[in-house]
């Protein structure tokens, strides 16, 4: 599966979520078109996603020297940071996800046309209120569950 060759700008980037999931979780099921995307508007900071490993340390008194090992794996979370539109059907629909525990799907998009699906849950949607010159924005949290289905540019 050939990838980037160069770095890009995130400029263009958009993010859609779906209460739907697919039958299959890769670039097949993802695309269905019985999914249906919607877009979550003024997204500002998408934050990081991505795997980490958890790991487990041993240390033999003999050799004094710590032993590592990969256990766990954790996809991470995106902490996204939007411009607060209550009316932005996107952003309606986070604020409704965060009180479920249903898993949705997201669809990252970026500029050159490589596409991340995920698998997550909405865990926060908090109102950034600030001072007199800050702009009304909230803070969405997305746990990611699965291992991320990246689909290279075309």
């Amino acid at each position: 599966m050939p990838g980037r060759t160069s770095v890009i700008s995130i400029s263009g980037a958009t993010l859609s979520l779906s209460a739907g999931l697919p039958a299959t979780y890769d670039a097949a099921g993802y695309g269905a078109t019985t999914i249906t995307w919607t877009a979550v508007g003024e997204i500002e900071t998408y934050g990081n996603h991505g795997v980490k490993a958890n790991i487990g340390t041993h240390t033999p008194v003999d050799t004094a020297v710590v032993a590592k090992v990969k256990g766990s794996k954790d996809y991470g979370s995106m902490q996204l940071v939007i411009g607060s539109i209550p009316s932005n059907t996107g952003q309606a629909l986070l604020n409704t996800a965060s009180e479920s525990n249903n898993h949705y799907s997201i669809k990252m998009a970026y500029p050159d046309g490589e596409i991340h699906y995920m698998d997550a849950l909405v865990s926060s949607f908090e109102y950034q209120d600030g001072s007199v010159n800050d702009l009304s924005k909230v803070a969405v949290s997305l746990e990611i569950c699965k291992k991320p289905v990246i689909v290279p540019a075309s």
